[in-house]
Parts: C-alpha cells; sequence; structure tokens
C-alpha cells in the first residue's frame, strides 16, 4: 500500500541506496539523484572522500542488506569478495596482549572493496522498477512548501547547467554531509541541530601491494595502538583482485608517509611486528595514498522544533563515524531496515507522513548510540582527542582490557566479543552481570559478584 507518489534520495552511496530500497511499496516512484556520473566499472568514486582507502562491511551489516536484497552474501561472492569466519584467517591485535586465536564462531566476514559491496548494492536497487537513478545530477536545494512547514520537492543541477525541479511526498537526505537540510533549516527559520563531536585529527596512508612469493596466510590483520603512549596502528586486507590494502595511521602531527621506504620504516614501529615483516616482502603497486579526517559528528535532528514535514536524514547526515573502525556503511545497512519497518507500519494511517522524522529518530537513536559508544572509547583514551569523556572512562578502559583478555582464554567470551564489534549484537550484551562475573574469573580481577561492567563500554 503506498503511502505517497514520489519519494526522493538524494545520495547514491550505500546509505542511499538502502533507503531507497527501503521506500518500494510505500511510493509510487523513487527517484535517487547522484551528482557524480555513475558506470559498471568497481573503482572509487571520487564523491567518496575515503574512497581509495579500505572499508569493511561488517556481519551486522551483510545481515541488513540480506534482509533488503534477496541473497545479498551470495551475489557478494559471486562479485568477488572473499568470505571468511570472523574468527578465522582475522588477526586482531592488542599492544601488551595475546592476539585472539583462530576459532570457529560461526560467523562470516566478506572482505572486499567499498567500490565492490556499493556496485552490488546498486545492481540490487535497478532491479526495481519503481527506483529510478538519476545521476550527473547535483541537488543544489530542497524546496519549501508555502507555508514554510514542509519540505515538498528538489531543485538540481545538471552537468550540462540545466536546472530541473522535481515535487516530492518525502526526500530522503543521504548526502555525505546533510549540508542541503542544514541550509533548509537555515533558511526557513529553524534553529541549527546540536552535534557531538570526538576530535580524532587521524591522518591515513593506504598502500596497494603483491606478495610475489605468496601472500601472508591471512585475509586481514588489525594492529591496534597502544594508546595513550602511542596513536600508531595498521591494517593489511585481503582485496577481491587478490591484491592486498595496507593502511597506516596516526594522530595529530604523527602522519604515515606516502613514500614507500618511509613508509615500510612507519610500519616497523606499530605495536606488534607482523605489518613490518609482511610489507618487507610486498611489492607496492601504484601510489600510496593519503587522508585526513578530523573529527567524528553526530546531530541530534531529534531536538530541532517543527521538524519540516516530508524530510529526513540518514546515514552520514546524521552521524558520521571515525571511519578507523569500519561501522559507517554498516550504520546506513541497519538504519534502511529500521525505515522499511518503519514506513510499512503506517500503511493504513490517516496521515502516514505526520511525525515521520521524530519517529524515525527515536527509531534510529538506540542503534547510533550504541555504534557511537564502541567508537567514542578507543578515540577518548588519546588525552588529546576532543570530547566530553564519561566519568567512568578509566573504568571502561580497564574492564576492556579484561574482556580481550579473556576472549583470549574463552570461545564464548570470544564469540560474543565478536558479535559486538561486528554490530550484530549490542554492547550492552557484554555489561551483564554475568558476562562480567565471567571475565573477572577468568582474567583473575577482583569486583563484587553480580556487579555490571562501566557504562561506557566501549571497543
Amino acid at each position: 500500500m503506498h503511502i505517497g507518489k514520489r519519494a526522493i534520495v538524494i545520495g547514491a552511496g550505500i546509505g542511499g541506496l538502502s533507503a531507497a530500497r527501503s521506500l518500494v511499496g510505500s511510493f509510487e516512484e523513487i527517484l535517487v539523484f547522484e551528482r557524480e556520473v555513475l558506470t559498471n566499472v568497481i573503482a572509487p568514486r571520487a564523491g567518496i572522500p575515503q574512497g581509495r582507502h579500505p572499508h569493511s562491511l561488517l556481519p551486522g551489516g551483510t545481515q541488513a542488506l540480506s534482509e533488503l536484497f534477496d541473497n545479498f552474501p551470495m551475489k557478494l561472492r559471486n562479485a568477488g569478495a572473499k568470505v571468511t569466519d570472523y574468527a578465522k584467517r582475522m588477526r586482531f591485535e592488542f599492544p601488551g596482549q595475546r592476539a585472539l586465536p583462530e576459532r570457529e564462531v560461526g560467523i562470516d566476514i566478506h572482505i572486499c572493496t567499498r567500490p565492490l559491496v556499493e556496485s552490488v548494492v546498486r545492481r540490487c536497487v535497478e532491479r526495481y522498477e519503481d527506483i529510478v537513478i538519476l545521476d550527473g545530477r547535483r541537488v543544489t536545494e530542497l524546496l519549501s512548501s508555502a507555508d514554510h512547514l514542509a519540505v515538498d520537492g528538489v531543485r538540481c543541477e545538471t552537468r550540462n547547467g540545466t536546472v530541473e525541479t522535481f515535487a516530492a511526498d518525502l526526500v530522503v537526505d543521504a548526502s555525505s554531509r546533510g549540508e542541503l537540510t542544514l541550509e533548509f533549516l537555515k533558511r526557513s527559520g529553524r534553529s541549527q541541530p546540536r552535534e557531538t563531536t570526538i576530535g580524532v585529527d587521524y591522518n591515513y596512508a593506504t598502500s596497494i601491494v603483491e606478495f610475489p612469493d605468496g601472500p601472508p596466510d591471512e585475509l586481514t590483520i588489525l594492529t591496534f595502538p597502544n594508546a595513550p603512549t602511542s596513536t600508531r596502528m595498521g591494517v593489511l586486507v585481503k582485496r577481491e583482485d587478490d591484491r592486498f590494502f595496507v593502511t597506516l595511521c596516526g594522530r595529530g602531527v604523527d602522519s604515515p608517509p606516502n613514500e614507500w621506504e618511509a613508509f615500510v620504516e612507519f610500519a616497523s614501529t606499530l605495536p606488534t611486528d607482523s605489518l613490518y615483516r609482511a610489507l618487507r616482502q610486498a611489492k607496492l603497486h601504484g601510489k600510496i595514498v593519503q587522508f585526513a579526517f578530523q573529527e567524528s559528528r553526530r546531530r541530534h535532528l531529534d531536538e530541532v522544533e517543527k521538524w519540516p514535514r516530508g524530510l529526513i536524514a540518514v546515514a552520514d547526515a546524521v552521524c558520521r563515524f571515525n571511519p578507523v573502525h569500519a561501522q559507517g556503511m554498516t550504520v546506513a545497512a541497519k538504519e534502511a531496515v529500521i525505515l522499511n519497518d518503519l514506513l510499512a507500519a503506517r500503511w493504513g494511517c490517516a496521515d502516514p507522513l505526520a511525525g515521520l522524522m521524530e519517529e524515525w529518530m527515536f527509531r534510529i537513536n538506540p542503534l547510533i548510540d550504541n555504534v557511537w559508544g564502541l567508537a567514542a572509547l578507543p578515540d577518548l583514551a588519546f588525552p588529546d582527542a576532543r570530547g566530553q569523556r564519561p566519568p567512568d572512562l578509566d573504568e571502561a578502559l580497564e574492564y576492556q582490557r579484561q574482556l580481550i583478555e579473556a576472549a583470549v582464554l574463552d570461545h564464548g567470551i570470544h564469540s560474543l566479543f565478536l558479535e559486538v564489534i561486528g554490530l550484530i549484537t549490542p554492547a550492552d550484551a557484554l555489561r551483564t552481570p554475568e558476562v562480567v562475573d565471567r571475565v573477572r574469573r577468568l582474567t583473575g580481577k577482583s569486583g563484587a559478584p553480580g556487579k555490571t561492567a562501566p557504562n561506557h563500554l566501549l571497543i
């Protein structure tokens, strides 16, 4: 049952494409606007700021996309993605602790580049007759109703300068920065949303490498920083073309170099030597590319009074996470599942679009709370990070160390830990009295029986 004639989605990234799928069945026509000209070539897009760096679709993201698209994991594999158990051929290295062991935990993760994921999602979306992707069109303005109470369309510009307008019952802002929404709020006399930020000042350098004498056994190696004394970390991850990404990170003035010998030398200073040993056997393919990320940002759009009817924001337009934690694509997919369920519940309502944004934010806030929390602690562990610290920060950091130690020793804790960081299960599952008692027994740490972990259990 349709609740509107036309919906417009701004942006054809993972967030926009997933949102477009969630609108199917609720609107007669769904138009997706994308400023870039899209091709069938699987390659980084200019409009994705960190598109040349590794991304990860976490297991929770694959589950969400499987709810939106039939046989999605099989389509990913058919396109070239590698699949492995989340605890097999995946080396998680934490400073001063043993790496998590290889075990079968029954959680699949698909290893591939972001362009491949986006390509598969776009092909899935294009199969729906009521979705039309209009590329090469830059949306320049959200259009206001005469009484300024609603958004009722968009104005866009084609690559040859032609200006077009499109009416809509619902506009979904899935642009990476959400600036069109902010501009509309300002123009219509509404307040700008409050923002919560965490300043991280991360610097990335990414190489693509080959291994002439044979690749490492691992599909992925993650070496975490030795906070708070060192900000350096690194990741090696296989691509679908059988080459590997290697990304090195530092914070502030500590920036990984873009020259190969210095890049390898930087890797030698990581808390563990796994990446350095791998790089010594590697051959650089192409150039080393760099990227900087200043801050995570969460917009509290639900606090804006008299939110305009017919407008919602999704994905990065609501909350942009530190990409080092690889959560963005998964959150976008999980939001789309929530939106699909929300719209279906409004079929048959007298006014199905009334209060949509308010309910939308109410539905996604628990998801964002969880993921924001998972990312915040490792970021706030560094004294120079900008942002409000929870009062139990030190206690939470200590419990995190205990949890990782317990995951090395115990299959069940290991599996639950991966469910949480893979965004399958909320972090509350690691805070229950039963889990806390088990962690403390395994690690020999003292604590009152049955006591829960700190509220900010963040990995």
